[in-house]
């Protein structure tokens, strides 16, 4: 069988190693897979990890270069094109479309409404205030009745996605994202950690007794970075030693770096830009920090958990679904700093409480696996791939292909 998975990323980040763990998952359950993205310098390395797991990359510029304007229709037909071409080309079987926001990827989830592909259409990112046409609500539902499954990845996001195209919860399918639990194994000893935690923090410059405070997350007003760096000061007042670490990519990063450097603050922040070594950073850390203001299940708190690294995190969207207030972690309320401020500096000041957290929170984790999840998937697109044999790609556009 043959899955096309397709998203309209311009970099890398954690959609997109969504969409590489269930790519290579798929492979090796025999299906021939292909992925279908933008071709950027921020995707190099995300269509050589495709390839390097037996993907076959085919280029698709599907990318909203002017999202404000988007307002009719028509605008998504440039969008619709290039996705017909490419689906009349490789023919899948099922397709997976990921979508970002729920007004993006229009032109994507119309062609394969157009040939009636069975598509599994994932909804990442859902912000809290968010409205369609009547037209564009109409042409939604329209290409959602045509062979799509839409998956929600969170409670939060399918509630609001009900709301925003007029569901009822049972029209949508909840997978929640998952991440790799810790099997508990040598290189997770205390030995083993401490080692790892001088040698990341000798790779960063720092010295052995730095507290890192890491953040993951794309470079974006969304995920809150600027509400962060007004509180540097006072934090490394009481804590000098502390040293916050940001990894990710995205389109604010120059004016976090200016405003960093405005409050003074620039010499106590480090931005690594994109790092396929999470995993070693989260054990390394001290904190996970995260001030969101809306997600849809974001993966990085929850490879935090996983990995018993204690967490703040603001209350946005589905962020109470993976941390429980002052059991597994603490959260604050979105965009307060003082707030933020005060909880950081609680965790910093009460380290063991914190670690008792850490220790329910890798419970908690074990409700998002990894394994759990792909499974989930892999079951969706095998009922997808039934309906497969009821469609058949026009012959005048085969001809064409």
């Amino acid at each position: 069988m043959k899955l096309a998975i397709a998203f309209p990323s311009t970099i890398r980040g954690g959609a997109e190693e969504h969409a590489l763990t269930l790519a290579s998952a798929a492979v090796k359950e025999g299906w021939q897979v292909y992925a279908a993205f933008p071709n950027t310098q921020g995707t190099t390395s995300l269509i050589e990890a495709f390839q390097a797991v037996g993907v076959d990359y085919r280029e698709l510029n599907i990318a909203d270069t002017n999202v404000r304007e988007l307002k009719k229709v028509g605008d998504y037909l440039p969008q619709l094109a290039r996705t017909l071409a490419l689906l009349v080309k490789i023919k899948p079987d099922v397709v997976q479309l990921n979508i970002p926001y729920p007004d993006r990827c229009l032109g994507p989830l119309l062609a394969c409404g157009l040939l009636k592909i069975p598509t599994a259409a994932v909804f990442q990112l859902v912000p809290p205030q968010f409205s369609l046409t009547p037209t564009l609500l109409k042409v939604h539902a329209w290409a959602r009745k045509r062979n799509q499954q839409w998956i929600a990845i969170s409670q939060n996001n399918r509630r609001l996605l009900c709301d925003y195209f007029q569901l009822s919860q049972d029209q949508l399918t909840l997978i929640y994202n998952g991440t790799k639990i810790a099997s508990g194994a040598n290189d997770d000893s205390p030995q083993a950690i401490a080692k790892l935690r001088d040698r990341v923090r000798e790779e960063l410059g720092l010295s052995k007794t730095s507290k890192l405070l890491l953040t993951v997350g794309r470079l974006s007003a969304q995920k809150g970075y600027h509400d962060l760096i007004p509180i540097v000061a006072p934090i490394v007042s009481e804590f000098p030693e502390v040293k916050f670490i940001w990894v990710g990519q995205g389109e604010k990063k120059e004016s976090l770096i200016k405003q960093a450097k405005l409050c003074g603050v620039a010499e106590h922040i480090l931005f690594l830009g994109y790092r396929s070594d999470v995993a070693r950073l989260l054990k390394a850390a001290d904190l996970f920090v995260f001030p969101t203001y809306f997600e849809g299940l974001p993966f990085a708190p929850i490879e935090a958990l996983a990995n018993g690294l204690p967490i703040v995190a603001s209350n946005a969207s589905s962020l109470p679904e993976i941390v429980e207030d002052k059991v597994s972690g603490l959260l604050f309320p979105v965009g307060d700093k003082e707030k933020l401020l005060e909880s950081i500096l609680w965790a910093l000041r009460n380290p063991e409480a914190m670690q008792e957290m850490a220790c329910k929170a890798r419970l908690r984790a074990r409700n998002f696996s990894q394994e759990k999840m792909i499974k989930d998937y892999i079951e969706v697109w095998q009922a997808l791939s039934g309906k497969s044999l009821s469609f058949h790609y026009p012959s005048k556009l085969n001809n064409e292909g």
